[in-house]
């Protein structure tokens, strides 16, 4: 008999499965709880399973919500935490190849594990803390295989999505699939086309925020994945051919921050702006993450075009010029995320643009600013407009700009006389 100690977590769900086995229901933890807890990584969500019938596990807990009553799922909140109870099922046909037409409710636990994705995923653990593994996970976690339950082919089939979470677990987990899995999923990876785009998008957030993001980048990318989704994703050849891919991207476990590491996948792959949009719009990713994400893809491709224009001896000086400029306009903060990007890649790398001295003078530039918009001159464009008695227009957002450029790069003081001053005498020149 296998068993292991109860994580912080499934404790503080235990009170719902002992009220269930008190109402003479069995009751378990299940799913990726349950995995790594074995593992021993940290536990998050818990996932209950039971004999119970939804109705039935609503009479014995006061606060619950019916948020999956069709698919046997009530979340019971137990102090302010919510933890999902699904009722013990087994599923019918799958349509469009990603979810059940309907499902039955039944009494035998191993018939509910028997219908889950993965052996890893298809182990339950009861409240004293006793794993129940009837297909194999335990070997397959202790061997670092991924398999399925049952017939492989069957299991993809079901719902497409699943080959994506092949991939996750196969790069978070440090696994190797199975044979019959890597079989199927080439079989099968046309599939893909019928899942909706935000599926994959949530499986892909997941694999870009994982402590190895470039090993789950490089597996998926040899499952051909990319090139079957539902809306085209662009570049995606680029990064896979290894005869044009000339980034290694082992340079993204470094990245903390998950916009980032997309923007360091963006430019590996060669994607230009308008392909970078257009791949973020297919994966319907959120207006606030694009915007952080795409002025990187702006200032890196000015960079690189302006330093393929500057001539050696006026190198650095027309580079912060350049910077300057780009963060004004872009932000500081899509700056600092490039930055970071340039220091994170190898120098050898096709990516690399920056020697470590010029890193150095950028960062120091951007550190040191003493403006970073037009908010924090000491001079507004109403005060500028009346100083010189003009009306405002085109010149006064010029004017405002280039006193921000020679504040910024510490030609000027941000003084409001000094910038009077400024922007008079270059009205007379």
């Amino acid at each position: 008999m296998n068993t292991i100690e109860l994580t912080p977590a499934m404790n503080a769900g235990l009170p719902i499965i002992r009220q269930l086995e008190q109402a003479g229901y069995q009751a378990v933890f299940v799913g990726g709880a349950v995995r790594d807890a074995i593992l021993g990584i940290p536990v998050k969500d818990i996932d209950i399973a039971t004999a119970a019938k939804p109705e039935e596990v609503m009479e014995l807990f006061p606060r619950c919500i019916p948020t999956g009553l069709a698919h046997g799922t009530v979340t019971v909140m137990l102090e302010g935490t919510p933890y999902e109870v699904t009722t013990y099922r087994k599923e019918e046909q799958y349509e469009n190849y990603r979810k059940p037409s309907a499902v039955t409710y039944v009494t035998d636990l191993d018939e509910d594990l028997l219908r889950r994705d993965f052996t890893i995923n298809a182990m339950a653990l009861s409240g004293l803390g006793v794993i129940h593994d009837p297909y194999g996970g335990l070997r397959d976690l202790r061997h670092g295989v991924l398999r399925c339950v049952g017939n492989a082919d069957d299991r993809l089939m079901e719902d497409a999505l699943r080959m994506v979470r092949a991939i996750r677990f196969i790069g978070v987990y440090g696994f190797h699939p199975s044979a019959s899995v890597w079989r199927a999923l080439q079989r099968h990876r046309e599939l893909l086309r019928h899942v909706a785009m935000e599926r994959i998008l949530a499986e892909l957030d997941k694999m870009m925020a994982s402590r190895l993001p470039a090993k789950c980048l490089t597996w998926l990318l040899a499952s051909g994945l990319l090139s079957r989704t539902k809306l085209p994703l662009g570049n995606v050849d680029k990064l896979s051919d290894p005869a044009l891919r000339q980034v290694d991207l082992s340079f993204l476990d470094g990245i903390n921050d998950l916009d980032v590491r997309w923007a360091s996948v963006l430019l590996a792959g060669s994607w230009t702006l308008q392909e970078a949009e257009a791949a973020l719009e297919s994966l319907h990713m959120s207006n606030k993450k694009s915007k952080r994400i795409l002025p990187i893809i702006r200032i890196h491709e000015s960079m690189r075009a302006g330093l393929k224009e500057l001539a050696d001896r006026f190198l650095l000086e027309k580079m912060m010029e350049r910077f300057a400029g780009l963060f004004l306009h872009h932000g500081a903060t899509a700056a600092a995320d490039w930055l970071i990007i340039q220091a994170s890649i190898p120098p050898n790398s096709a990516l690399s643009i920056l020697s470590p001295s010029s890193l150095r003078a950028l960062n120091k530039l951007l550190q040191d600013a003493p403006v970073r918009s037009v908010k924090d001159l000491d001079l507004n464009g109403a005060e500028l407009a009346k100083a010189l008695g003009k009306k405002p227009g085109p010149w006064l957002k010029e004017s405002l700009d280039h006193l921000m450029l020679q504040t910024a790069l510490g030609r000027l003081d941000n003084v409001k006389p000094r910038l009077l001053a400024a922007v008079i005498a270059r009205e007379e020149d």
